[in-house]
């Protein structure tokens, strides 16, 4: 069936009772429709609302449709889920094994300044001991940047591993609640505590949502399908 309705408000027509018996079921529930199509207007101006895979279409283009959306707060599961024991025990070897490595760079070092100290002032080998002193000095500040790379590396990897674990929880969330589309965002009402003016503008520039309703939220429905804590 195709209805068109040429007027500017439907809902007093409907109270006025003008097109109740074209649109209520037969088994007088008060239900509208089944109809294929709502036409609003006429003529060039006229919208064809439709039923477009359970979601309602006011033309062809996909992006002529209307979507449900939520809102996640990445920020409360990422910083549970880095504190994860695997992740933990991961870099507590790695920072252990750095560790070891930078005090055998110190162990030469110390080593080669007590041996110039214990050499006689005039004694022709300090050059060749600040030669290696220097080769020493270099390997270690060259260990020392490795070392922050590595650990860099590393927890740049988990943050990865544990975002792409949140983003399955989401879809998940989403198709139980028959969400299209979640954003990320951080909740305006929660506290910007820090002294830093750059990290306030992004805290600030994060809370993409000045106000929403409170339903659309789904921050906890995540954290609880990841076995997290709601915060």
């Amino acid at each position: 069936m195709n209805l068109t309705i040429q007027t500017c408000s439907i809902s007093a027509l409907l109270f006025a009772g003008a097109v109740v018996t074209t649109l209520t079921g037969s088994d007088e529930t008060g239900v509208i429709g089944p109809v294929d199509t709502i036409t609003l207007g006429s003529g060039d101006d006229a919208i064809n609302i439709t039923n477009r895979e359970s979601r309602i279409a006011f033309g062809e283009a996909t992006t002529s449709t209307v979507w449900s959306m939520g809102f996640m707060e990445v920020g409360k599961a990422l910083s549970q889920m880095m504190e994860a024991s695997h992740f933990v025990d991961a870099r507590t070897e790695l920072q252990q094994n750095l560790e070891d490595r930078l005090q055998d760079a110190r162990d030469v070092l110390d080593t080669i300044m007590e041996e110039a100290q214990a050499l006689p002032e005039d004694s022709d080998e300090h050059p060749a001991m600040r030669q290696r002193w220097e080769q020493a000095m270099g390997e270690f500040q060259q260990l020392q940047q490795v070392a922050t790379e590595q650990q860099g590396e590393l927890f740049a990897s988990q943050m990865i591993e544990a975002y792409e674990e949140i983003i399955t929880a989401v879809e998940v969330v989403a198709e139980n609640k028959n969400v299209d589309m979640v954003l990320r965002f951080i909740a305006p009402d929660e506290p910007i505590e820090t002294t830093s003016p750059d990290v306030a503008i992004m805290q600030i520039r994060l809370r993409t949502a000045l106000t929403y309703p409170k339903g659309i939220d789904l921050t906890d429905d995540v954290l609880a399908e990841l076995g997290l804590d709601a915060q």
